[in-house]
C-alpha cells in the first residue's frame, strides 16, 4: 500500500472498530499496522512471525483474534489457497487486486488485469445486477517461454 492509502487503510480501520464497540488493544493495533504496509496475502504465522520481529508484544493466539475479527468487520479479505488462510486488507477505496496460486510452490502472486475487470462488469449488466466484489484465484504452472504481452 502507498503511504496515502496505508493511513487511510488503519483510520478506516480504527473508525469500523470503534462503531462496533470494540476498544483500541495493543495486539490488535500491531496487527492493524503491519496489514496496512503489506501489499498482498499473509499467513497468520507470518504475521506473527513478522510481529515478532518488530518487537511488537502479543502471541500468536492475538493474532488470530485480531484477523478474525478485523475479517468480521469487513476489513480484511481471506483468501483459502492450497489448506492455509491468508490475508490482506480491502481497500476502502475498493481498489483490488486478484491472485495467482503457482502449483509448484505454492506461491501466491498478485495481478491487476483491466480487461478481466471489464468482463465482470459486463457479466453483470447481462445478468441485470452490479456486481459489487468478486474474488478470482487462478491456479497454474509457470511455463518456459511465455508469450509477449502486449
Amino acid at each position: 500500500m502507498s503511504d496515502t492509502t496505508h493511513k487511510r487503510w488503519v483510520q478506516h480501520s480504527n473508525a469500523v472498530l470503534r462503531a462496533a464497540g470494540l476498544r483500541a488493544s495493543a495486539g490488535r493495533t500491531a496487527v492493524v499496522e503491519l496489514l496496512s504496509r503489506q501489499s498482498c496475502l499473509l499467513t497468520a504465522q507470518e504475521i506473527a512471525d513478522r510481529l515478532r520481529e518488530e518487537g511488537s508484544a502479543g502471541s500468536t493466539a492475538t493474532v488470530y483474534r485480531a484477523l478474525e475479527t478485523l475479517h468480521e468487520l469487513g476489513l480484511l479479505r481471506r483468501f483459502d489457497a492450497e489448506g492455509v488462510a491468508r490475508y490482506e486488507p480491502v481497500d476502502p477505496s475498493g481498489d483490488h487486486h486478484h491472485h495467482i496460486v503457482l502449483e509448484e510452490t505454492g506461491d501466491v502472486v498478485p495481478f491487476d488485469d483491466a480487461e478481466l475487470e471489464r468482463a465482470i462488469a459486463g457479466i453483470g449488466q447481462r445478468l441485470g445486477l452490479i456486481v459489487t466484489s468478486h474474488d478470482i484465484i487462478l491456479r497454474g504452472r509457470l511455463i518456459d517461454d511465455p508469450p509477449e504481452s502486449d
